[in-house]
């Protein structure tokens, strides 16, 4: 069937044809740069281009459902301290493909790029590089959190709608407003866990500048 995925994996699908049904609301400018007879809900600055992001709409798709499985799983009941949570963008794609990503595929570059603002969007804290489950990391790491994905609505708009419809919630203005992107580098959500952070990368800086000023001296 034209347009209809699979991913790598074999356990999700998804085509990218299927209609989403869009109440019939007041349009206050049907030549709005977000298309002709958009609905109200989805005027506004950036918000036609999240709609009609189909590769955050793919991976994120993926990602909430794995999110789900994680969690039913009981894989990460325990795991205060994110030991099993943290991923890189790569192993991310991993989990959702069952494959590494191809960077000479314009498709998996492109679903790379689009990674790191949904990723912050669901974590808790974001390493500027580190270790995972003992290997060590020069990218960005995330914390993924399960709160985050129970409490947060998606990232894409189309998914967005989709999600309020399967709780019988009419889409508004209010509801459909673009997502924060409140998350960078070398950040936490929690006051805490931003100040280890901190104090942390201190230590280590203080670290490298004494290794470097005996190797000066020698």
């Amino acid at each position: 069937m034209p347009g209809f995925i699979t991913t790598d994996n074999g356990e999700w699908e998804f085509s990218f044809e299927d209609k989403i049904d869009i109440p019939d609301l007041p349009v206050h400018d049907p030549l709005t740069p977000q298309g002709p007879m958009a609905p109200g809900y989805l005027e506004g600055p950036g918000k036609w281009e999240n709609y009609t992001d189909n590769y955050v709409y793919e991976l994120e798709s993926l990602l909430r459902k794995w999110f789900a499985l994680k969690i039913d799983s009981g894989e990460w009941k325990n795991d205060k301290r994110g030991f099993y949570r943290r991923f890189t963008c790569k192993l991310i794609f991993e989990q959702l493909y069952g494959r590494l990503p191809d960077f000479n595929d314009h498709n998996d570059r492109t679903k790379i790029r689009r990674l790191p603002k949904l990723l912050a969007y669901y974590s808790s804290r974001i390493q500027k590089n580190g270790s995972i489950r003992g290997k060590n990391y020069s990218k960005s790491i995330y914390t993924l959190s399960p709160k985050l994905y129970k409490t947060r609505p998606p990232y894409n708009l189309k998914l967005r709608l989709e999600w309020l419809s399967e709780k019988g919630e009419m889409p508004t203005w209010h509801n459909m407003m673009l997502p924060k992107d409140d998350l960078k580098p070398g950040h936490a959500r929690n006051k805490k866990t931003e100040e280890n952070m901190r104090l942390r990368s201190e230590r280590a800086k203080q670290r490298f500048n004494e290794r470097y000023n005996r190797n000066r001296k020698r």
